[in-house]
Formats: structure tokens, C-alpha cells, sequence
């Protein structure tokens, strides 16, 4: 999977999530993509929380269909102006994508105070024996920019690691994000 758009420059709205193939990603050359993005800020479901872009999508295949399909796709998104949250969606093929429950899969809300919306964002999720463990990046919800982890059994409730951060800015240039 992947992100992209229309418009020149770094992340500029809006943005989709497209799926692209090949039949050996281990020799250089070309890739086929689907003619148009699985999902689009501005899909017939999409939630309020994600109309104005799409962002970072990691699909993994889950044999026990938790959700009730082989594919799983978490990404995140945000409506403009806002904070990123991280969203669930679905699949039998790859192709086609349902979006996985009412709102976000997880999110962080912002300091009292704040003047911008949170990130979180860049999900990947792992099978750890009998608990899914999501990775992360956060950012604003409290200060810095860092990755983190959260943890569910069935991939819909999430428990945040309230902890020390995985890997936080060690350099000056890293503070940012």
C-alpha cells in the first residue's frame, strides 16, 4: 500500500491510499497499480474524523479473521485542522476496502491549551503470542515527538503504553517530529 496525490509537495491534501503488486518485489521493475486509491477522504463512509487526507497505511493478513476478513489495514488520518487519529479497514482481496468500525481504532487527544491537533500516526501491528501490539508515532499529546506502542486481544480495544517512550529525539533536528 500507498499514499499519494494529485498535487506537487510534501503531503499536500488530498491524500489516498492506493495498492500496488508485483511478482517478484525481490527484482527491480516496475509495479502494477489498481486504476484508482481503496480509500479516499472522500468516500461515501468515510468518518468525520478523516475527510481531509489519508496518510501511512500498514495492511497485514490475519488468518483468524478478528475482524471478519483475511486483510487488515491500519492508517491514519485527519479532518482539516485537526488531530491525526489511527482508522481500521477490511478486506477479502485487497482491493476492495470496508472501513472497520465507528470512528477511530485509536487516539490521543491534546493538551489542554493546545494550539494544533495530536498526531498519531505510522501504524504497524505485529502478533506477539496472543496480543496484537501496534507501534506508533505520536506527537503533541504531551511534549515531543516519539514512537510508542499500544496493545489489544481482538484488535478493536487498545491499551496505551503509558511509559517511557520507545525512541524520542536525541539529537536537536530530531525534536521536531
Amino acid at each position: 500500500s500507498y499514499l499519494g496525490g494529485e498535487l506537487f509537495g510534501y503531503e499536500k491534501t488530498p491524500l489516498a491510499i492506493g495498492i500496488a503488486s508485483t511478482t517478484d518485489p525481490s527484482k527491480p521493475g516496475p509495479w502494477q497499480k489498481l486504476p484508482r486509491p481503496v480509500l479516499k477522504s472522500d468516500d461515501a463512509d468515510a468518518r468525520a474524523q478523516e475527510k481531509d487526507t489519508l496518510y501511512k497505511s500498514y495492511i497485514f493478513r490475519d488468518e483468524a479473521r478478528t475482524l471478519g476478513a483475511p486483510f487488515v489495514m491500519f492508517y491514519n488520518a485527519k479532518p482539516p485542522r485537526d488531530s491525526e487519529r489511527i482508522f481500521a479497514a477490511v478486506s477479502d482481496d485487497l482491493k476492495t476496502w470496508k472501513r472497520f468500525g465507528p470512528g477511530p481504532a485509536l487516539e490521543n487527544l491534546p493538551l489542554a491549551g493546545a494550539k494544533h491537533g495530536v498526531i498519531s500516526g505510522d501504524p504497524q501491528v505485529v502478533r506477539m503470542g496472543d496480543v496484537w501490539v501496534m507501534f506508533y508515532f505520536g506527537a503533541f499529546w504531551k511534549p515531543g515527538a516519539f514512537d510508542t506502542f499500544a496493545a489489544s486481544r481482538d484488535l478493536v480495544h487498545w491499551t496505551k503504553w503509558d511509559g517511557e517512550d520507545l525512541i524520542k529525539a536525541s539529537e536537536p533536528y530530531d525534536t521536531p517530529f
